[in-house]
């Protein structure tokens, strides 16, 4: 179960792909339940993305199921 920080840095990584620090417990938790994984390292430091997962989840969150 994500916690409610852990949801909100998923939702900024949906919004648009960021540059987040990789050691962040949120974002460490993220990589671990393999919703966003690390794209590319530059110089600046390393891009996050969201995997397929990470985008379903969004999606379903997204979702109004409130008929």
């Amino acid at each position: 179960m994500l916690s409610h920080h852990e949801l909100a840095t998923l939702m900024l990584l949906g919004a648009a792909e960021r540059w987040l620090e990789t050691i962040d417990p949120d974002v460490l938790a993220l990589r671990r339940y393999k919703l966003v994984e690390i794209r590319e390292r530059e110089p600046q430091g390393e891009m996050l993305q969201l995997t397929l997962q990470g985008r379903a989840l969004l999606a379903c969150l997204r979702t109004d199921t409130a008929g």
